[in-house]
């Protein structure tokens, strides 16, 4: 995608070029530390922070900006997400889905630094990606565990379904499953980036306009950068929501 400036300049809207900082090979493996890596480092390391903020004087009351900020976020999370998606038990499982929406949430908001080597680290499909398998892998284990290998086998296929269509049945879930990693990593990534790409399109104008009318892509500009915050939320939210739908599954006990 490319907005033209003026002068036949143009500018291209991708990702941030890798760049090696700390250069590790191991094995033939590139496990060198990137920009890309950095910016996950920096999500965790506010995802941390935060907390550490927010939970270093506990009491029965919240006090202060960063306790009153986590307990309105921990509310949110453990009554609209887990308990209304995996209902009995699930406050057990309230930890685990916070921290993915504060990290996803942190990693979105990195996208709103205005400096030209930071954007949101969940614009990086290899980041989606994995915490996608982190998701996958973490509810096939609990339910694997919680039902046994012959209960695993036996709830791929819905109950009450005859004994000669589940040979039919069983490769059609198996692709089920495994496509949500996938969409999973791909919803939150196509969104992170696409929000991007609009408001580099409109810098693009800012820059080709003349004065009389550079006041629109400006204010155009203006709107999707809160219109990027929210979506920050929002697809943390989605995440975590679909997150706490699939451990639900994986819990349950069929009848």
């Amino acid at each position: 995608m490319r907005a033209a400036a003026e002068g036949g300049a143009a500018l291209t809207v991708h990702e941030i070029p890798r760049v090696v900082l700390i250069p590790i090979r191991f094995f033939g493996l590139d496990l060198s530390v990137t920009n890309h890596v950095l910016l996950v480092w920096i999500a965790g390391l506010l995802t941390v922070a935060f907390a550490v903020l927010a939970c270093r004087r506990r009491g029965p009351f919240a006090r202060g900006l960063w306790q009153s900020l986590f307990e309105v976020l921990f509310d949110f999370v453990d009554r609209q997400i887990v308990r209304e998606s995996i209902g009995r038990g699930a406050e057990a499982w309230t930890p685990f889905v916070l921290t993915l929406f504060l990290f996803i949430l942190a990693a979105n908001l990195l996208g709103l630094v205005p400096a030209p080597s930071f954007q949101a680290a969940t614009a990086n499909i290899n980041v989606t990606a994995a915490l996608a398998v982190l998701v996958f892998v973490t509810t096939q284990v609990i339910d694997l565990v919680r039902h046994g290998p012959g209960g695993y086998l036996r709830r791929i296929t819905p109950p009450g379904v005859p004994w000669w269509v589940k040979p039919l049945l069983i490769p059609i879930e198996l692709v089920a499953r495994l496509a949500r990693p996938i969409s999973l990593a791909i919803r939150l990534f196509a969104n992170m980036m696409a929000g991007h790409a609009v408001l580099l399109v409109f810098l693009g104008l800012l820059a080709g306009a003349r004065f009389f009318v550079a006041p629109f892509p400006l204010l155009a500009a203006v709107a999707m950068e809160c219109f990027e915050l929210f979506v920050a939320f929002l697809q943390a939210f989605i995440f975590a929501s679909l997150s706490a739908l699939y451990l639900r599954e994986a819990l349950e006990v069929n009848p």
